[in-house]
C-alpha cells in the first residue's frame, strides 16, 4: 500500500512522517508563447486567490518570473497611489510630485525585503520542515501572487489587508513548491513576515503630521 500523505510504501504497518511529496508536475502543460500578460494576469489572480494548480504551473515557468516582476513592479507602485490622491485632493501638488517620485524608492526597498523574507522562509523550510523545492520555483508564484497589494488601495483597512494576503500567498507557494503541511507553511510565512513588520515599525516610525 502507499501512504497518501507522504508516498512512503508499505506493508502492514506505516509510521507516517508526516510531510508531503513534492507536487507533481509532469501533467502540467507548456506556457504559453508570444506576448502572454492576459495570461498571466489571471494566473496571478488564481494564485492570489489560493489556487494550488496556478501555483504548480508557475512554478517551473521561466516566463511567470518575467510577467511576475511586471505585475510586481505595477502592484508595489499603487500602494503610492492612494497619498498621492489625497495630496491632490488638498491642492497640494507639489508634494504630490515629490511622492510619485520616490516610487523607485519603493520598488527598490519592497525588493529588498521581500527577497530578504523569501530567502530566510526558503532556509527554514529546507532546514526545519525537509522542504524539496528550489529558491527559483518559488519566485514566479510569488510575483504573480503580489497582485494581492493591489488590496492596499480599499480605503477600509486597505494596508492590512493586502498584509494579509500577501502572508497568505507566501503560504500557499511555499506549501506548494516545499511540499509542506499548511500549518507548518503559515507558521514560518507568518513568523518571518511578523518579525519584518515589527522591524520595520521601529525602524521607520510614523511621522508626525
Amino acid at each position: 500500500m502507499k501512504c497518501q500523505v507522504c508516498g512512503q510504501e508499505y506493508g502492514v504497518a506505516h509510521q507516517c512522517a508526516g510531510v508531503a511529496p513534492a507536487p507533481d508536475v509532469s501533467d502540467v502543460p507548456a506556457p504559453p508563447k508570444g506576448f502572454a500578460l492576459g495570461h498571466y494576469l489571471g494566473e496571478a489572480l488564481r494564485i492570489a486567490t489560493w489556487n494550488d494548480g496556478a501555483i504548480r504551473r508557475t512554478m517551473n515557468d521561466p516566463n511567470a518570473i518575467v510577467y511576475g516582476v511586471i505585475i510586481y513592479m505595477a502592484a508595489v507602485s499603487l500602494q503610492l497611489a492612494v497619498p498621492v490622491l489625497r495630496l491632490l485632493a488638498a491642492g497640494r501638488v507639489e508634494h504630490a510630485v515629490i511622492v510619485a517620485s520616490s516610487v523607485a524608492i519603493l520598488l527598490l526597498a519592497a525588493v529588498g525585503l521581500d527577497f530578504l523574507k523569501i530567502g530566510i522562509c526558503h532556509f527554514f523550510s529546507k532546514w526545519l520542515a525537509d522542504g524539496s523545492g528550489k529558491f527559483t520555483q518559488l519566485l514566479g508564484p510569488l510575483l504573480l501572487g503580489s497582485i494581492v497589494h493591489a488590496l492596499a488601495l480599499s480605503p477600509v483597512l486597505g494596508t492590512v489587508a493586502a498584509g494579509i494576503a500577501w502572508v497568505a500567498v507566501f503560504a500557499m507557494v511555499f506549501q506548494e513548491v516545499h511540499g509542506l503541511q499548511p500549518l507548518t507553511a503559515i507558521l514560518i510565512c507568518g513568523m518571518v513576515n511578523f518579525v519584518f513588520f515589527v522591524i520595520q515599525i521601529y525602524a521607520f516610525p510614523a511621522q508626525p503630521r
